[in-house]
C-alpha cells in the first residue's frame, strides 16, 4: 500500500517509549502511517498538514491536559477525524475522562499489538485483514 493510501493516526504523547510503540505496531500492519508529537505544541499545524484519521492523546501530558488537546482537535480537525484518549488510567476512569471532554472513545496503554491493532481498526471502521 502507497504512503498516501495509508490512514494517519497522530500521536500525541511526552513518553518516546509509548510513541514508538504505537508507531512500530500500526505501522507493521501495513494499513497506517504514524505520525508522532511529544506535546501539544504544533499539534493544530500538525493536524492540518497531515490530515489524520485517527488522533490518539495521551490524557496526562505535561504541556497540556489531553482533555483539553481533545477539544482543540475538535475546532482544527476534518469533522470526519476520530479523537480518541490514550491512557494507563483504568478503562472506567478513561471512559469518564472521554466522555466529558468529546471524545471518540478510548484506548489503555496496556494494550498491545494486535488488540491495539483491532481497536484502531475498529475505530476507523477498517475490516479485518487476516495476515500471513
Amino acid at each position: 500500500m502507497k504512503d498516501a493510501e495509508k490512514h494517519v493516526v497522530l500521536v500525541v504523547d511526552d513518553s518516546a517509549t509509548a510513541r514508538e510503540a504505537v508507531r512500530d505496531t500500526l505501522e507493521c500492519t501495513g494499513l497506517f502511517r504514524v505520525v508522532t508529537l511529544e506535546s501539544a505544541f504544533g499539534f493544530i499545524r500538525t493536524i492540518r498538514e497531515q490530515d489524520p484519521a485517527l488522533i490518539l492523546v495521551d490524557v496526562g501530558l505535561a504541556s497540556m491536559n489531553g482533555k483539553k488537546l481533545v477539544g482543540l482537535g475538535r475546532q482544527h480537525a476534518p469533522r470526519r477525524t476520530c479523537i480518541v484518549l490514550y491512557s494507563g488510567r483504568s478503562a472506567e476512569e478513561l471512559s469518564a475522562d472521554a466522555s466529558e471532554c468529546g471524545a471518540d472513545g478510548y484506548i489503555c496503554k496496556k494494550t498491545t499489538d494486535q488488540a491495539l491493532v483491532t481497536q484502531v481498526q475498529g475505530l476507523l471502521g477498517i475490516k479485518q485483514q487476516r495476515r500471513g
